[in-house]
Order: C-alpha cells, then structure tokens, then sequence
C-alpha cells in the first residue's frame, strides 16, 4: 500500500508538445501515461490491489500556505533548526501515519516511493522510521549530488555523509532504485555495489537493486514505473504474474482533485510559515523547559538523572 511523496502534486499537467515528445521517445506508451504521468502511477497500483494515498509536497497543489523554498531562511530558523525539509518531512511521517491507520490498509505491507525530490523523502523516511516495508526512491539516490532544493537539505544532515549512506540506513529492508541521465546514471556502478556490501552484512544482497535508463533525462516514466511496479509486487507480495505491464486509464480532471473547494473550505486554523515556526518554538521551549533542574535540585543531582553532557 504506496504511500507517495511527489513533487509536481496531484494536480499536474503535460501541456501537448511534452505528451508528443515522451510518446515520441518511448519514455510513454499512452497519451493518458504522458498527460499524467503521477495518476498513472496511482491507477496502475490501485489495480494491483494497494490503497494509494497520494500526498502534496508543501507549496503544491493544495498545501498553499506556505509558498516552496519559503519560510524558513532566516538565522533564527537555522538556530532552532527548523527548517523546510524537517517540515516536510514530518507531513510524510503524519502521511504515513494517517495509511497505516485506515482499516483497510495492511500496516506490515506499506511501499513508499517518490521521485526526484519525493525520492528523497522516500529515503529518508526510510532513515528515521521502521515501519516501512518496502521503499522505492526514483531518480535521486546517488554519489555526485545531494539535494537540489531546500526542501531536500538540512544544517548537519550530510556532514561526512550523503545519499546512499542514508539510504542505507533502511538495510535490510527492500531497497530498489532508479536512475536516468542525470545525476544518478551511475548508480549502478557508483552506490549499488556499496549498498549490496551493507545488504550482504545481513545476509539480504537480494533486497537492494538500481537500474539505470541512460536514454530517458530525469523521470518517473512508463518504464522506471513499470521498475516500481515489479519491486512492490515482490516485496509486498501482491500476487501477480510478471512483468507487470501499466494498463491504460480514464485521467480524473484536475480540478476533481483538489480537496478544498466551497462545500469542504481551507481549515479556519491553516496556518503559515510564521504560525508553524511559532508552534514549533512554543513546543521545544516547553520540553526544554521540562528538562530544567527543578527547585531544591542540585545541579550533581541533575545531572545523575539526566546523564552525563554530550562530548
């Protein structure tokens, strides 16, 4: 059951000279794949059985209140580390924590992937949180380049560290990847062998693998999906014959797809980046708070409770 962080948003569109120019090279089979390619991937897996629970990154579609790349590039922020990407990534912890929950939804079998910048929320997901099963990060794991967007980086995150590292961090559990002609098409060379040691230590080489399409530039086209669509059917078992093949399907309108409209408005308590940042100081005030010595409390009794500083 993918959970989806995406860049674009449900609301995306190819204008009809891109749809021509992905049919024309192969990268879509369909007018429907190349006009939506992010309902493409939605419809495709609801036919294999999963409950798709498809999730704006902040700036898009209906997540407005907080314009992309906005809000939080300031020195007051960087000091309190809050940041866009921490932001973000707590939509897609909240996101996941919404699918699991639904009584429909296997909670031991729950995908994640996304592309590019959704890529990246995938693997760090998969970084912080056990509960993933399986995770697929397309077109963003590799050697030669970190994050593109603010909303992909944050103070200390890559510090001797960087992508495949932290996408190792999911070991043992599946890991497919991959790659086009961009940054990540030498992710087969440069990163997969390193991930296949990790994997080997547990005895799981099998559950890591990357292709590379070196004809296609940066995508989540028909056949980096048709790539997804096979690894989620084998590691979340879903039972069908291989190859699986994407299937044509009816588009819904994008206006259809947004969640505000006059009969379910935009929440009276949505808020902005100024309210977010001032209820996040308002909640790590009071748990800092919390862990001050208390009246009568020595300092050496303080600290026997609290445990030794940091080095």
């Amino acid at each position: 059951m993918p959970a989806r962080p995406l860049g674009h948003g449900r609301l995306y569109q190819a204008n009809a000279k891109e749809v021509e120019k992905q049919m024309a090279s192969g990268a879509e089979k369909t007018k429907e794949g190349a006009s939506f390619p992010l309902q493409a991937r939605c419809a495709q897996l609801a036919r294999m059985g999963c409950v798709v629970f498809f999730y704006d990154m902040v700036g898009n579609a209906d997540s407005q209140q907080i314009a992309h790349r906005a809000g939080f590039l300031d020195a007051e922020a960087e000091l309190r580390l809050q940041s866009f990407m921490g932001l973000q990534t707590w939509n897609t912890i909240r996101a996941y924590d919404f699918l699991s929950s639904l009584p429909d939804v296997d909670p031991a079998r729950v995908g994640v992937t996304g592309a590019s910048g959704g890529g990246t929320q995938t693997f760090i997901l998969g970084a912080i949180d056990d509960r993933p099963a399986a995770a697929f990060p397309a077109v963003m794991v590799s050697t030669a380049m970190q994050g593109g967007c603010i909303c992909e980086n944050a103070s200390y995150l890559r510090v001797g560290t960087g992508n495949i590292e932290l996408a190792g961090l999911f070991a043992p559990r599946p890991l497919g990847m991959s790659g086009a002609n961009d940054w990540t098409v030498e992710i087969e060379t440069k990163g997969l062998p390193e991930l296949k040691a990790l994997y080997r230590l547990y005895g799981a080489e099998d559950n890591v693998f990357a292709k590379t399409y070196k004809q296609f530039g940066h995508n989540y086209n028909q056949p980096s999906r048709e790539l997804m669509y096979n690894f989620f059917n084998k590691h979340l078992k879903l039972g069908f014959r291989e190859p699986v093949t994407e299937q044509p399907f009816v588009p819904v309108p994008p206006q259809q797809l947004s969640v505000y409209d006059r009969e379910h408005p935009l929440p009276k308590d949505a808020t902005n980046a100024a309210g977010v940042r001032r209820y996040l100081t308002e909640t790590s005030d009071k748990q800092i708070n919390a862990l001050l010595p208390k009246d009568g409390q020595t300092l050496a009794e303080f600290r026997r409770m609290e445990g030794p500083p940091c080095a």
